[in-house]
């Protein structure tokens, strides 16, 4: 008796062309972000599209974050939030990959080209 049947084969052979054809997908080259939005409670506070580091200030005067921007990636080098987990994000290079910060209430939203193509969730 065989283990294997002819159909069995075809579909493995599909299987991994289907794989293989996902990985590439999620390896397209990077367009890069040409700045970023950054929302403080909803509202728009900053706009970002030159090179540097930002500070994001509460009404109160307080420091919230810094937001660094540089060659086409962005990211939060200094929170005031108990887990730092918007810190530990790290670069952003893919406009479909915004910064949260919940207790602080902000949003770091990259701009930039969104071909469609790539991974549009992250989670953690």
């Amino acid at each position: 008796m065989k283990f294997t049947k002819k159909n069995d084969l075809y579909l493995l052979i599909v299987v991994i062309l289907l794989v293989l054809v996902m990985i590439f997908m999620n390896t397209s080259p990077n367009q890069g972000i040409i700045g970023a939005e950054v929302h403080l409670k909803g509202d728009q506070i900053l706009q970002i599209t030159k090179e540097g580091t930002y500070s994001v200030i509460s009404d109160e005067g307080e420091l919230l974050m810094n937001v660094e921007y540089v060659d086409q990636r962005i990211r939060v080098t200094d929170s005031s939030c108990p887990l730092k987990v918007c810190e530990n994000t790290g670069w952003v290079e893919n406009p479909n990959q915004p910064i949260i910060c919940i207790p602080n209430e902000i949003t770091v939203k990259p701009l930039g080209t969104q071909n469609g193509e790539g991974i549009d969730i992250y989670t953690w």
